[in-house]
């Protein structure tokens, strides 16, 4: 099944572009999307802190966090849009 990575800020030089398709197995999770996605070293750095998201790091699928529904444990649908983005802040 595909679904749609989108990046944002830095992570669009870190993965190449705004966007990118990925191909998952059935019954996939976040963390299965990630790993494929983080294929280099380079990219396995900025999202992985060991087997964890790094605590900057905002993932969202379909606009909900992550963290609200079962983390990387969240099991992927056909159509979905990962979304991959710095947590932001402001003042």
């Amino acid at each position: 099944m595909t679904v749609k990575a989108k990046f944002f800020a830095y992570f669009r030089d870190l993965f190449g572009g705004r966007e990118r398709d990925v191909v998952v197995g059935q019954g996939a999770t976040v963390r299965d999307a990630l790993a494929l996605l983080c294929d280099t070293n380079e990219r396995r750095r900025e999202v992985f802190e060991g087997e964890s998201l790094k605590p900057h790091l905002v993932v969202m699928v379909n606009g909900v966090h992550v963290e609200s529904l079962r983390g990387l444990d969240t099991v992927l649908s056909p159509g979905d849009t990962l979304a991959v983005f710095p947590m932001l802040g402001g003042g």
